[in-house]
């Protein structure tokens, strides 16, 4: 096509023919379009309109080079400035390959900054850990505060701590329902950021009188909360947890998530359910592997695991900082004189 097409814009032997249309002064005949069509088997219309694409092109072409200041010989050729910078663009991709990275491999970071990396918690963590759940959860407590200001523990007294759950399951109810309905919407995020806007935009405080069964008006309010029928409060947490290092977590709350995940364990919506701090309702939103941190490998065999891969994490930025600090020593050795 692009030949076809030429012959009418670079002075060349012209098809003479039927005009149909005119870009840019160019005209474009009917036998060009008829052989475009024959030879791309396609519709006509549809040879028209890719010749007159090439048509625009080859003129927007031309009106560049008009305001060129150094217009190449011929439209098809390079310009002189941009063959210039490809050049040097070419030769710092060979300088980069040939020079700068065979002397900065991953094995080249010096043992130092590996070291020091190792040793800085917040990088330990966050590359070598044992398997962790994201944790969102959503819990009916008590809304009271002890005399220490710690809050309120449901009660527990077998009979006021039955009457509590009903009421705190009564008051969980809307917002489980809404959850349970979003759990897809809620999993296909993999993080924490649905459940929280639903937590926000929920009823969060509840009055002590429970619609299922209203107290003696004469209780005081220390004996409405003695018999599990004071205020109620909705809370949002969210957490990393390592099933292997659960000591500081309730029993009883580890075990219920455990149970309510199964195996193959996968992110879940689990609960509600209740523990001596409340009623829970429990969101799994992505399970994170062990990385190098599940006791599988000897001691010195996971240290130098661990080293190798904390090369591999820290090479492009060790590279970066390396380049910079060559580029700076090049600039100190030589007069740079900055091209336009």
């Amino acid at each position: 096509m692009l030949g076809l097409l030429a012959l009418a814009c670079n002075g060349e032997p012209e098809i003479h023919g039927t005009p149909i249309a005119v870009v840019a002064d160019e005209v474009l005949d009917q036998e060009v379009v008829d052989e475009i069509a024959t030879r791309e088997s396609i519709p006509a219309a549809e040879a028209r309109a890719r010749a007159i694409e090439v048509l625009r092109l080859v003129a927007a072409r031309r009106a560049d080079l008009a305001d060129h200041p150094e217009p190449p010989e011929h439209p098809d050729d390079l310009d002189p400035a941009r063959a210039r910078q490809l050049e040097r663009a070419t030769m710092v991709r060979l300088w980069l390959r040939e020079h700068f990275e065979p002397k900065h491999r991953a094995s080249d970071i010096p043992d130092s900054v590996i070291a020091k990396n190792l040793a800085d918690p917040g990088v330990f963590r966050r590359l070598f850990h044992p398997e962790v759940w994201v944790i969102c959860q959503v819990l009916i407590v008590p809304a009271g505060k002890r005399d220490d200001g710690r809050a309120e523990s449901p009660p527990a007294d077998p009979e006021a701590a039955a009457r509590w759950l009903a009421r705190a399951e009564q008051a969980m109810a809307p917002f489980a329902g809404r959850a349970r309905r979003l759990e897809s919407d809620l999993l296909a995020t993999g993080d924490c950021s649905l459940l929280s806007s639903l937590a926000e935009t929920s009823q969060r405080e509840f009055s002590a009188t429970p619609d299922l069964a209203a107290p003696d008006p004469a209780l005081s309010d220390g004996e409405l909360v003695e018999r599990g029928l004071g205020p109620l409060r909705l809370r949002y947490e969210q957490f990393g947890f390592a099933p292997s290092d659960a000591g500081s977590f309730d029993p009883s709350w580890v075990a219920t998530l455990r149970a309510g995940l199964g195996e193959p364990r996968r992110p879940k919506l689990v609960g509600p359910f209740a523990s001596p701090f409340g009623l829970h309702l429990v969101l799994v939103a992505s399970i994170q592997p062990a990385n190098l941190e599940d006791g599988s490998l000897p001691a010195a065999e996971l240290q130098r695991a661990r080293e190798t891969a904390l090369r591999d994490k820290m090479l492009d930025s060790w590279r970066s900082e390396q380049l910079q600090a060559e580029l700076r020593r090049i600039r100190d050795d030589r007069v740079v004189r900055l091209a336009r």
